[in-house]
């Protein structure tokens, strides 16, 4: 259904400071089993979180929200840039093999091929960007991995390290 509106409504109605429409509603799916590899996200950046969802869909991953922002606030979804369509929100990933991003003092990714079961399905937890992940998530994991970064950088940004997890494990699948 589709209805017109005067410019004045369309600014009430759009979290945009210039909104250029069209503004849509709709229901916000219930979170589903996963049936694919997933990435975790405990991002409180809208941004950094809806890059991650994208991430997902492009990779073949679904996605859970363990900690941090709204996965449907609107900076997140203009973020993912449609990529909400095109994933499965999950609820549950007990028994799955977990993967934990850390900063230091993890495997190297390179070596995930010798280090994955491929008979168990793997979820990558995606720490904040001040916190980094819960330290109860990370000593529960049963994998660490840290990016080398032989440049003169402390870390990586949350989406940037997401992206390159999962398209590492993705490649390794």
């Amino acid at each position: 259904h589709v209805t017109m509106v005067a410019d004045a409504v369309l600014k009430r109605l759009a979290p945009t400071e210039h909104p250029r429409g069209p503004v849509a509603t709709m229901a916000i799916p219930s979170p589903r089993p996963a049936h694919r590899d997933l990435l975790v996200l405990e991002v409180d950046d809208p941004g950094n979180a809806g890059t991650l969802i994208r991430t997902a869909a492009a990779f073949g991953f679904d996605v859970a929200v363990a900690a941090g922002v709204d996965p449907w606030s609107p900076k997140v979804m203009r973020a993912g840039a449609g990529a909400h369509f095109r994933t499965r929100f999950a609820d549950d990933y007990a028994g799955w093999g977990v993967i934990a991003a850390v900063v230091r003092g993890g495997a190297d990714p390179a070596r995930l091929p010798a280090l994955l079961d491929p008979g168990r399905r793997w979820a990558i937890i995606i720490g904040s960007e001040a916190h980094g992940i819960a330290p109860e998530r990370v000593a529960s994991a049963d994998l660490t991995v840290t990016i080398p970064m032989p440049g003169m950088t402390e870390s990586l940004n949350a989406a940037a390290a997401g992206a390159f997890l999962a398209f590492e494990v993705a490649r390794w699948r």
